[in-house]
């Protein structure tokens, strides 16, 4: 049978041809979450929360794989988050050590060189010491420091917040204290049992945790005393005007497309409406509040201008 092909279809066809094709829904396929620690860690332990949320809930319509690229105090993983195509299918989570890895010359990238998601919580911070210490309180530690300069080593992980934090309080309080290379959380408890180093910075979640098995804390980076160490005093209460939160940022490559953006942060924005969720991330030793992109902006801008007065002092390390 010979169809006519009236000008009424002739205009239906030019018409479809006009339009444009439908756009895939994002995301439509899986999301990369970069980590720049080795699994196991809290950062990493954060991440898989928000893995396991998404893919049991609708929070977003694609499942998320969790990627560990450990290295270079975190800058091999960022590196990785930054250079990736900016397609919203590659994100990654990390903390203000993104800036002070730029001050210290580590990286040659900083938080403008991302797109901010949004920050899933912050942890607050605290000074330790073991106790076996000779330090019965951080007053008694401060003293013998102001008396006896550079002999109080601070085991730190250079570059990164755990070494610039307690140089703030230092410099904040009038101390010269000593910098040890040692690393992360674990080995600088490892450092302070072993009586190599003094004191250093660990998050709440890891000043209770260790205090059952060798750490004595001394001092909190808060506004207000922290309810799990209630007898701990605030570096504000002795006089010392410094209160370090330490965010859990979300970074995108530079160029991710705003309504993408978007559509990630209303995923996280729901996830930590969910009382699982929240109780997750308390017992990481997180305040479960998400904190907005141009928030995250002002904090990590303040950190760095409270960072880069220090960077000469900082270099100064002991490996």
């Amino acid at each position: 049978m010979v169809r006519t092909f009236t000008r009424r279809s002739a205009l239906a066809c030019a018409l479809a041809l006009a339009l444009p094709l439908p756009a895939f829904a994002f995301p439509d396929q899986p999301i990369k979450v970069v980590v720049p620690t080795d699994p196991g860690g809290a950062i990493d332990g954060i991440a898989r929360v928000f893995q396991k949320a998404f893919e049991t809930n609708d929070f977003l319509p694609s499942s998320v794989v969790v990627l560990n690229m450990a290295g270079a105090g975190g800058t091999i993983g960022t590196r990785a988050i930054k250079d990736a195509e900016p397609d919203g299918y590659t994100i990654g989570l990390w903390h203000d050590g993104i800036v002070t890895s730029k001050a210290m010359g580590v990286a040659d990238f900083d938080q403008t060189d991302f797109e901010i998601i949004g920050a899933t919580g912050f942890a607050d911070l605290g000074l330790a010491v073991s106790q076996k210490s000779d330090f019965a309180s951080f007053e008694d530690m401060l003293a013998f420091a102001k008396e006896n300069p550079k002999t109080v080593k601070v085991a730190a992980n250079i570059g990164l917040p755990v070494h610039f934090v307690p140089m703030r309080v230092a410099t904040e309080a009038g101390a010269d204290l000593r910098y040890v290379q040692v690393g992360g959380g674990a080995k600088r408890y490892q450092s302070l049992l072993g009586g190599h180093t003094d004191t250093a910075l660990f998050s709440t979640q890891e000043l209770v945790q260790f205090q059952e098995s060798g750490l004595r804390p001394i001092l909190m980076l808060t506004e207000e005393r922290v309810a799990d160490l209630p007898d701990v005093p605030t570096a504000k209460e002795l006089g010392i005007e410094v209160v370090a939160p330490s965010p859990r940022i979300w970074l995108a490559p530079k160029g991710t497309p705003a309504d993408r953006l978007e559509i990630l942060r209303n995923a996280f924005r729901d996830a930590m409406n969910d009382e699982t969720v929240a109780q997750q991330l308390r017992d990481f030793g997180l305040n479960p509040t998400f904190v907005e992109a141009d928030a995250v902006r002002n904090q990590l801008q303040v950190a760095l201008d409270e960072t880069l007065p220090l960077v000469p002092q900082a270099r100064q390390v002991e490996k």
